[in-house]
């Protein structure tokens, strides 16, 4: 039995494909070979904005199906791809640089310069990783916080709010870890 992918995940999957082939070829022949063999024209600017997730997020009725739906998996991966190769991509990952970039375009005729390149790779490389953090973040605190009850823990213990001296104001801190459990417990956690 021969299992196909739907249409419209084929067609996005080689769209995504093609448009990395096209920002990931280094200026070099055997890259450029390639690139003309598929008919692929190099991309040296890539514009892209993530899906909203720390909106979605904050919002009080956020469902884990809502949070879910606003992980963005090809725009960070355009974000990474671009930002890999800013020797000749130019990354614009936040509204606020478009101004400033469009600018240094017509003053330059197209002629972008590396610092300006630099920047925006390590912007939006800083941007991704902030991304993955509040996602990992959000997934921590729903399947591996301590305030959970013990039958909804899909592992070690993570995660705990730090309720004493927050404000009622204020969001309260936490504590975590990335892997493993806690190394020490609380009053009202005891695993």
């Amino acid at each position: 039995m021969e299992v196909r992918p739907p249409t419209r995940q084929t067609r996005d999957l080689k769209e995504i494909l093609t448009t990395l082939l096209g920002i990931l070829a280094r200026d070099i022949p055997s890259d450029q070979a390639d690139l003309e063999a598929q008919s692929i024209a190099p991309i040296s600017i890539v514009v892209c904005n993530l899906y909203p997730f720390y909106e979605t997020i904050a919002k009080p009725n956020c469902t884990l199906a809502d949070a879910v739906e606003e992980v963005d998996i090809g725009g960070v991966t355009l974000l990474r791809a671009a930002a890999k190769n800013h020797a000749r991509v130019s990354i614009l990952s936040d509204p606020k640089d478009y101004q400033e970039f469009l600018d240094e375009w017509k003053k330059t005729q197209g002629n972008i310069d590396q610092k300006t390149r630099n920047k925006l790779a390590v912007k939006a490389f800083e941007q991704t990783a902030k991304y993955d953090e509040a996602i990992s973040g959000y997934f921590r605190e729903q399947y591996v916080s301590a305030d959970l009850p013990e039958d909804k823990l899909s592992g070690p213990v993570q995660r705990i709010p730090l309720r004493y001296g927050a404000n009622p104001h204020q969001k309260p801190a936490q504590a975590f870890v990335t892997e493993g459990k806690l190394p020490f417990k609380g009053m009202l956690f005891n695993q």
